[in-house]
């Protein structure tokens, strides 16, 4: 009867501690392929974005592939935020070269609606999946996901990074007073100068 009991023991001992290799392998894996991708943003939970109400803005998150040996697809999906915001790009599935200096842009359109409270903090999350490798080599493949959150708060005044990425428009007509009124100094001082002569 003990050695029934001892016998069954090990088989239970036995088939966990398979259990918990496999689940601990799979771990393992799913780290090491998360971690070959990344993305950056230029808004994080200590500097949110800032929007006042009825403003937009289209800003780029960039994904960066510098771990592993091979390139890599991400699906980006608004996972969060969706009420605001939206991917502006035709096609949301990203190829991400292996080692790439160049970031590869996900260009999001965020847009405040004109009865936002003032204070409110939006909770923008896109989620990245990676859809497939560029190895094409065999038919099972551990597919990685990451999130980044972007906070964005409703302010009273537009700040900087309300126009983070955006061109500034150019006035000549400010730059075409400042030349004429320093073409006047000029021929101001040229003309007490030939009359002193």
């Amino acid at each position: 009867m003990l050695k029934n009991s001892v016998d069954k023991f090990k088989k239970v001992y036995d088939k966990s501690v398979r259990n918990y290799l496999l689940f601990f392998t799979l771990t393992i894996l799913s780290i090491s392929v998360a971690s070959a991708a990344g993305v950056s943003t230029p808004y994080w939970n200590t500097n949110p974005l800032k929007l006042g109400p009825g403003e937009s803005i289209v800003f780029s998150l960039g994904l960066q592939n510098m771990v592993g040996d091979e390139n890599i697809t991400l699906r980006a999906n608004l996972t969060k935020g969706y009420e605001i915001a939206r991917i502006i790009d035709a096609n949301t599935d990203y190829f991400v070269p292996i080692g790439s200096s160049d970031d590869v842009k996900v260009n999001i359109e965020v847009k405040i609606p004109e009865n936002a409270e003032l204070g409110k903090v939006y909770g923008l999350e896109a989620s990245f999946l990676q859809v497939s490798g560029g190895g094409g080599g065999g038919f099972f493949s551990v597919a990685s996901a990451f999130t980044q959150r972007i906070p964005v708060e409703v302010v009273g005044e537009t700040t900087e990074s309300a126009v983070y990425g955006q061109k500034p428009s150019k006035n000549y007509a400010v730059y075409m007073v400042l030349a004429l009124v320093i073409l006047g100094i000029i021929l101001v001082a040229v003309n007490i100068k030939k009359r002193r002569r």
